[in-house]
């Protein structure tokens, strides 16, 4: 090996050995599987879900299935094992508008901790009236965070999907940190995802009726009818450490050959 390939693979091995921390955690659930969680079926008949976050790329994929095809669009909280409702200053809360099926439209907010979806309309519910929502990732910034989102009918079930980076969202400084906290103390935002476990604050609807800012990319109005719910804490997960390090040392062994 050549002293340049040499310095290049002793790069891509330090790469890959700071990737192998990262860690990429699996959740699958499919309706029937034990855990300590509640379902409301009205908004859409629950039949599984799969979900992936990764916590080096900040990469998480969503995917639940429904057994009918009613579900035009869900609100979605996680974090890393407590059910997310009332974790004010903590979380963001995704709303995810498919109601046009070509046109997957998932915008995110930082959650007022109310057990309500008016984290669009009202970011702080620990003060009378509506408080400047805190808007994370609009509409208009599809193309920078959503890598793919998708609506699959299929004998009358359907299946709501997408792949986002939410490293924004992780490194948000929240509008309204959690009230609960000392005055001096650090924040406490995680965000979304999950690790080892996984709680989860999700709400789908029969009708989804949003409008967007066509400047801002805010949600402008949203009405809502059909509700469901599945809310559970204390997922257990799959761990996969060092995924991303044996990808990075497959290309760079791939990367040897062609050249020899």
């Amino acid at each position: 090996m050549a002293a340049k390939e040499m310095i290049c693979a002793i790069a891509a091995l330090t790469v890959c050995a700071g990737a192998a921390n990262a860690s990429l955690f699996q959740w699958e659930w499919q309706a029937g599987d034990p855990g300590s969680y509640d379902i409301n079926n009205n908004g859409g008949q629950f039949d599984s879900v799969d979900a992936t976050f990764d916590t080096g790329t900040n990469q998480l994929t969503w995917s639940v299935s429904f057994t009918n095809d009613v579900t035009e669009g869900f609100t979605l909280a996680l974090n890393n094992g407590p059910n997310p409702k009332g974790h004010a200053g903590e979380l963001s809360l995704l709303y995810v508008d498919a109601s046009d099926a070509n046109d997957v439209v998932i915008t995110a907010y930082g959650y007022n901790g109310q057990n309500s979806i008016r984290s669009w309309r009202d970011g702080d519910a620990t003060q009378s009236g509506d408080q400047t929502p805190d808007l994370i990732m609009n509409a208009n910034q599809r193309a920078d965070w959503v890598l793919s989102a998708g609506v699959v009918d299929n004998a009358g079930a359907r299946t709501i999907s997408f792949t986002v980076d939410v490293s924004n969202i992780v490194g948000h400084d929240p509008m309204y940190p959690n009230p609960d906290l000392p005055p001096d103390a650090e924040s406490d935002w995680f965000g979304i995802g999950f690790r080892e476990a996984l709680g989860l604050w999700m709400h789908p609807f029969r009708d989804f009726d949003a409008t967007y800012d066509p400047q801002s990319g805010a949600i402008a109005s949203l009405d809502t009818s059909g509700e469901g719910w599945f809310d559970g804490k204390d997922f257990v997960t799959t761990p996969t450490p060092g995924a991303a390090a044996l990808l990075g040392l497959s290309g760079l062994v791939g990367l040897r050959r062609r050249r020899a």
